[in-house]
Parts: C-alpha cells; sequence; structure tokens
C-alpha cells in the first residue's frame, strides 16, 4: 500500500511529524481500525498499541462507545451550522462550572483560530 501511496502523495504520506522514528522498522503502517484503549490494527492484521495517541487527541479512548453515540446523535440532527447549537452552551457552561477562574469562554474550530483569538486577545 506504501508503494500505492507515493504514485498519489509525496512520500506516500503527509505526515508532518515522523513517526518511523516512533516505530522502528514499521512505518508507515496503514491503520484498518482501532479497537477500545489504545489498540489499532493494520491493514496486514498486525495489532499495535499506539503509544503516540493518535499524537495527542485521543485522550479516551479510539473508540467510546457513549461519545460515539452522542455524535452519531448530532449527526442524525444535522451538523457544522453556521449558527449556535444547544451543546455549546451547554459546554460553556461546565467549563465555567469546572475552571473556577472561568467568566466567559471561547470555543474556536482549528488550532489557527484559537491562535488568532489569544493574539486578538493579547492585543487588547
Amino acid at each position: 500500500m506504501f508503494a500505492e501511496a507515493n504514485t498519489v502523495t509525496p512520500g506516500g504520506t503527509v505526515e508532518i511529524r515522523r513517526p518511523e522514528k516512533a516505530i522502528f522498522r514499521e512505518y508507515p503502517i496503514f491503520i484498518k481500525e482501532a479497537r477500545k484503549s489504545t489498540h489499532i490494527v493494520d491493514i496486514d492484521g498486525n495489532e499495535y498499541i499506539d503509544y503516540l495517541c493518535g499524537w495527542g487527541p485521543i485522550v479516551l479512548d479510539f473508540i467510546d462507545d457513549e461519545i460515539n453515540e452522542a455524535v452519531f446523535d448530532r449527526i442524525k440532527r444535522g451538523f457544522c451550522f453556521s449558527y449556535v447549537q444547544e451543546e455549546k452552551l451547554e459546554l460553556e457552561k461546565l467549563l465555567q462550572r469546572i475552571i473556577p477562574c472561568c467568566q466567559k469562554t471561547l470555543i474556536a474550530k482549528t488550532g489557527s483560530d484559537a491562535t488568532s483569538i489569544a493574539l486578538r486577545i493579547a492585543k487588547a
């Protein structure tokens, strides 16, 4: 699959970081599925523990039934609107409850948005 990937993607991968330093002689691997916790399975059926945790965003598990159910429910009702959703307000109120110094919240969609917001706040 890596040879095929090289025909469509320069270097066969778009990874910014070089995981071959973490997965000696196994990079690149093509993941077919994830299992509970941090277990992943490649296209050849080899199972790995992803100690990199998806480079950081996997903090609960690759597969969490409660989260998947909530996501599927939201998808069924529509998502990615230009307007505010009830869940955003619920999240902001939760953040205010668990972060003692949180007076206001501002949710960003991307790291670039968050950086821009932080720069505007710092400038102000």
